[in-house]
């Protein structure tokens, strides 16, 4: 079976960089743009986990995942930031995130994040 990823990120160049990490693993991948977008997907979709960026136009990851988990508790949500700030951890996990990772992505990191959660699904 296919893994399929749902990746909330609206920068072009970190969207060119996943497409390219995920094409590495064979893993398909929807790309949205925007925290309501995901909510959309994630409604209509059949997703193993979702890579979550936390600043986007028009609903952040936290809130986004926050709605998500109020009707799917169980998909994974790594949220990704550029931003590390103190107390970021703690309210990834606040909303309902399963992990994060930092940007700029480092391949073998995100490799491994994503491969453990979608190993417990």
């Amino acid at each position: 079976m296919k893994t399929h990823i749902l990746v909330a990120e609206d920068n072009y160049i970190n969207q060119k960089l996943i497409e390219k990490l995920f094409q590495l693993k064979g893993w398909d991948y929807t790309m949205v743009i925007d925290g309501a977008d995901v909510i959309g997907k994630v409604k209509s979709g059949n997703f193993d986990l979702i890579l979550m960026d936390i600043s986007m136009p028009n609903m952040d990851g936290f809130e986004a995942t926050q709605i998500i988990r109020e009707f799917n508790k169980d998909i994974p949500v790594i949220a990704t930031t550029a931003n590390i700030i103190a107390g970021f951890r703690e309210r990834c996990f606040a909303c309902g995130m399963n992990d994060f990772i930092s940007k700029p992505f480092r391949k073998n990191e995100i490799f491994e994040k994503i491969e453990k959660l979608i190993s417990h699904c």
